[in-house]
């Protein structure tokens, strides 16, 4: 009875968000990945594409557990590998209701299940702009990994009335003072999970949270045609409400370091409430820049700096959300629309025997595998297996191959003829070293 209720919620889930027919029937027939009668009927019943579906739900099923390799890496090499994103739908709705339904499990099970959610399927749901369920996922695992910083922090919300009727009074009052302009206004109420993030190194005791000094509780985007309409719309603010100038932040006549721009202000509306709100200025150029260019805010959070850099690293964010917004456009048209993307295509995963990740660049070979793994692996190296096969130290790796590095107990170094083929300058530096000190001795 479980295993079909959690099947046909992961396919309502599925369905809900606006995946075609083969991923919605995939979903229903998920869990039954790895059972060989069963995957031979559904190859025979439902074709190619569902049952290659599956299976790679299952893999990525298999990644999430992987207890050997820091969970940053399995969530990069799921996106990597996932040249078809709708394995990835179904597993991130897989989730979903498993952690809705999570207190059924085992106590240990339940932290590593919402463990799971907090660092791997957020996080891929951000990078495809599913902002709804990465919230969802979130508060979800939240209330049951931490239920007193939770429930302290949902009724204290529910004492200070901030929720989404507050929102709205706010969000007409910006429509009115902004009445006559081009603009778009984007709103939100601050979830509880961002909230517990925020406050987590201020609060030690979580009786009566602070939350209320928070000010972005209720935030806005208003997304103006240009910069003079910026300010136009920064003055009508001013002159209708309560601005904290020792809050505001003007980032479009001095922007950030990575290009960021926009004006930030804190303000309040004491007709509406005391309640300060965060509402931030910009242009539609802006907006774009902020999201999908070097100032985007995935890469500022993947550089975990207020100084961030700008970066084109992220730059398939863009293409992705385009082809999930074709691919439900589709949706009535086609049973199958495959969600094709080349995420993070510089980088290659490889795994140990013991089934670690290990993270390499395009171009890096075996030799390289063995520094990434210890530098005293590499020194000894004298051959590998790869796949189960006799390779040679200069193979070129690709992701999803399977490595073991044969080292001579006695070896202590690479020849110099070994810097022709490594890839990787980390790992010509260890070579260089390990023979500069072989000289020194």
């Amino acid at each position: 009875k479980d295993f079909v209720i959690h099947t046909v919620n992961t396919a309502l889930i599925t369905a809900q968000m606006g995946c075609d027919t083969s991923t919605i029937i995939a979903s229903i027939l998920h869990s039954l990945a790895g059972k060989e009668i069963e995957m031979n009927e559904i190859k025979s019943i439902f074709g190619d594409d569902i049952y290659n579906l599956i299976l790679e739900t299952k893999k990525i099923q298999k990644a999430t557990k992987n207890i050997e390799t820091p969970e940053e890496i399995i969530t990069k090499y799921i996106l990597h590998r996932s040249k078809d994103l709708r394995p990835v739908l179904i597993k991130l709705a897989s989730a979903l209701h498993n952690v809705k339904t999570v207190q059924y499990l085992p106590e240990e099970e339940q932290r590593q299940a919402s463990k799971r959610v907090f660092n791997v399927y957020s996080i891929i749901a951000e990078y495809l702009n599913l902002n709804d369920m990465k919230k969802e996922l979130e508060e979800y695992a939240f209330k049951q990994y931490q239920p007193v910083e939770y429930e302290s922090i949902k009724n204290k919300m529910l004492r200070e009335d901030i929720n989404q009727g507050l929102l709205n009074k706010y969000w007409k009052k910006l429509e009115e003072y902004t009445n006559g302009m081009d603009i778009k206004i984007l709103g939100r109420v601050k979830g509880e999970y961002s909230i517990y993030n925020k406050l987590k190194k201020y609060e030690k005791e979580w009786k009566d949270p602070k939350i209320e000094e928070l000010t972005d509780l209720i935030a806005f985007r208003v997304v103006t045609k240009s910069n003079d309409d910026c300010f136009l719309v920064l003055e009508k603010i001013m002159d209708n409400s309560q601005v904290n100038t020792d809050l505001f932040d003007d980032y479009i006549s001095n922007p950030k370091p990575n290009g960021y721009m926009a004006i930030h202000t804190v303000t309040k509306f004491p007709d509406i409430s005391n309640l300060g709100i965060e509402v931030q200025i910009l242009t539609e150029d802006m907006e774009y820049t902020n999201t999908y260019g070097k100032a985007s805010h995935i890469s500022y959070k993947a550089q975990k700096s207020r100084y961030a850099k700008p970066t084109d690293e992220y730059s398939w964010v863009e293409d992705v959300h385009n082809k999930i917004k074709e691919h439900i456009s589709k949706r009535e048209d086609n049973i199958s629309n495959p969600i094709l993307c080349n995420i993070f295509e510089n980088d290659v995963y490889v795994f140990t025997p013991k089934e670690e990740i290990i993270p390499l660049d395009k171009g890096d070979t075996a030799l390289d595998f063995a520094y990434k793994v210890h530098s005293d692996i590499g020194n000894s190296a004298v051959g590998a297996k790869i796949n189960g096969l006799a390779g040679r130290l200069d193979t070129v790796l690709k992701t999803d191959e399977k490595v073991e590095i044969k080292i001579q107990k006695d070896k202590d170094s690479q020849p110099i003829s070994a810097l022709s083929f490594v890839h990787n300058p980390s790992s010509k530096s260890k070579i260089l070293r390990s023979l500069s000190k072989k000289k020194k001795n």
